[in-house]
């Protein structure tokens, strides 16, 4: 027999067949839409993490006692990654070695190559491309105390890195001082070996600077001239930074950066913290930091104002300064046997591009 409560419990109403079909389906819907998102989620973040991988790009450098805008950016982690590469840094002595290098794949960049390896590269139709200036030698002519004047060096020997800035300026220096075939100019392949065979007494004098030049003033050998002497001569020598032609065609967004830096890192190290910039550098220069402080602060260096004056205001301007600098290199050249031809200046004036330094002085680098 029913109790009341059982007898005004209401009917519990079964819920029809086709409500728990249609439940059924929106919830698989619902999951449906939760693995789609998560898969979506998924894609992105992977996409994200399995983009293109760096281009590997390669900067041949000159280490010592004087910094460069390479080895400040070297030292600078925050810098470096403001180029868009796996950067790795190579030593070289000799731009003719680190042009070979550029034009085996081998090098991508070179920071500080000066006249007859950049010459004589464009006449051999090498792809090298100057897109910046870097400074200008600070070489000295260093002879013993008893040579007083240009005259006195005939009949003696000097020692000057080979195929090198500094050799076209000897040669022309000795030219001008009508000393041609008077002097016996002994090649060697750094300076620090010429720099040794002075000090040793293998040859009376050496054309040298940094490192090798102290340890010959400290020797007793004084400077008959230097390097910006023999500029105001008429025998200027840039050294540049230059950039393997192909990857200015396959990646100019990373040559621009790389650029930016450059300028950036050249700021950093002859601005008011200097100092500190250098010093950090000193492990990138293989020297110590005083040492490359009180070497850099006065190396003549090319600024940031005069960028355009030696590489010209217009693209591939066969009349600019740096064009007429190698157009004279290429007649040393010649004249060496170094080159069958000098190269034109229009041919030369194909081998610098101002693009990316000019729109690095115009303000269009990332802050």
């Amino acid at each position: 027999m029913s109790s009341p409560a059982d007898v005004n419990a209401p009917a519990r109403t079964p819920v029809p067949r086709y409500k728990r079909r249609r439940r059924r389906i929106w919830g698989a819907a619902a999951v449906a839409v939760i693995l789609v998102i998560a898969v979506i989620v998924w894609a992105v973040s992977r996409g994200g993490s399995g983009s293109a991988p760096l281009p590997s790009f390669t900067i041949a450098v000159g280490q010592g006692t004087v910094a460069s805008p390479d080895s400040i950016i070297e030292s600078q982690p925050s810098l470096a990654k403001a180029i868009p590469a796996h950067l790795k840094y190579v030593p070289f002595d000799a731009g003719v070695t680190a042009i070979a290098e550029m034009k085996s794949g081998a090098v991508q960049a070179i920071s500080g190559v000066g006249n007859p390896p950049t010459t004589a590269a464009i006449g051999t139709n090498t792809g090298v491309t100057v897109v910046m200036g870097w400074g200008f030698d600070d070489d000295q002519l260093l002879v013993p105390g008893s040579v007083t004047s240009p005259s006195q060096l005939a009949g003696k020997s000097v020692g000057v890195l080979v195929g090198s800035s500094e050799d076209y300026e000897l040669l022309g220096y000795l030219a001008l001082e009508h000393l041609t075939g008077k002097v016996k100019v002994v090649s060697f392949g750094s300076e620090t070996a010429a720099g040794a065979a002075a000090l040793s007494g293998a040859v009376d004098s050496a054309y040298v600077y940094g490192a090798p030049a102290v340890d010959l003033i400290n020797k007793g050998y004084h400077s008959l001239v230097n390097a910006e002497q023999i500029a105001r001569l008429g025998i200027p020598g840039l050294d540049v930074i230059a950039v393997a032609t192909s990857v200015i065609k396959s990646d100019p967004g990373l040559v621009q950066d790389y650029v930016c830096a450059e300028l950036r890192g050249s700021r950093d190290m002859t601005g008011p913290q200097a100092a500190r910039y250098l010093a950090a550098s000193s492990k990138a220069q293989g020297v110590p930091g005083s040492q490359i402080v009180a070497a850099t602060r006065d190396y003549p260096f090319i600024p940031a104002s005069q960028q355009l004056y030696w590489l010209g205001s217009a693209a591939h301007d066969p009349g600019s300064r740096i064009v007429q600098a190698y157009l004279q290199t290429g007649r040393f050249l010649v004249a060496q046997g170094r080159l069958t031809a000098v190269p034109t200046a229009a041919q030369i004036a194909a081998h610098v591009d101002i693009t990316f330094i000019k729109k690095a002085l115009s303000g269009g680098c990332p802050s």
